[in-house]
């Protein structure tokens, strides 16, 4: 019974939302020859966006929700190419896991650590046609993980090289950040989530648990239904 109700209302806000019909698309950040970020325990971040990404795509078919990703995990696909597919798309969703600045990592056993920051992050563009409903799913968001506990990071406001970022919502860990290019180029309402800081020892900790994915796949459940 509860199901079905969340599938009537997910109907229901998608019509009076005005809601692309195609579902929700999820894109696990980066690739087998883009890495990103290297964690405190030198894995690489693209494998904790490929984990974490499976994780949300496989509750959120549990929940019958529809759901599909950018990329297969050994696909290359270029940036451009991932705001592309979100043609027709409820919601644009890119999956990452975060770092910080070089001058605030120390190096322990050739492994990069720091505890700087930790937490969520999310971040929108003022370039996406989608901008106020990509503001609207990305406060949804924010509600929904701060209700299970989950703090966010305030480091990319800073006032330094590489950061500096517009903080649109403290509270809820938005920021604006126009130029990415998955964000600006997307033909749906786009969001980036950064999910943890794989640096930090505590947060990269949590990034793994099963408890951590799962409140944010909850969360993300949460925010489509909103």
């Amino acid at each position: 019974m509860k199901l079905a109700i969340v599938l009537v209302l997910f109907v229901l806000i998608s019509q009076a939302t005005g809601a692309h019909s195609g579902g929700f698309i999820i894109d696990p950040g980066h690739s087998p020859k883009s890495k990103g970020a290297t964690s405190c325990t030198g894995k690489s971040e693209h494998l904790y966006n490929e984990i974490l990404s499976q994780y949300i795509s496989t509750y959120l078919s549990n929940q019958h929700i529809p759901v599909t990703q950018t990329r297969t995990p050994h696909e290359e696909l270029s940036l451009k190419d991932r705001a592309l597919s979100a043609d027709g798309k409820t919601l644009f969703l890119s999956i990452h896991h975060d770092s910080v600045q070089t001058q605030f990592i120390t190096w322990k056993n050739h492994l990069p650590t720091s505890s700087k920051a930790e937490g969520y992050s999310i971040f929108i563009s003022s370039k996406n046609k989608y901008y106020e409903k990509s503001l609207k799913y990305a406060r949804a968001l924010g509600v929904a993980l701060r209700s299970k506990g989950l703090k966010s990071s305030k480091h990319h406001g800073e006032k330094i090289a590489g950061e500096n970022r517009q903080l649109l919502d403290p509270e809820n860990g938005i920021y604006l950040f126009d130029d990415l290019v998955v964000l600006k180029n997307s033909n749906a309402p786009a969001i980036l989530f950064e999910s943890a800081v794989i640096v930090n020892p505590l947060d990269e900790s949590r990034a793994i648990s099963e408890q951590y994915k799962l409140q944010i796949a909850e969360a993300i459940c949460e925010m489509i239904i909103e």
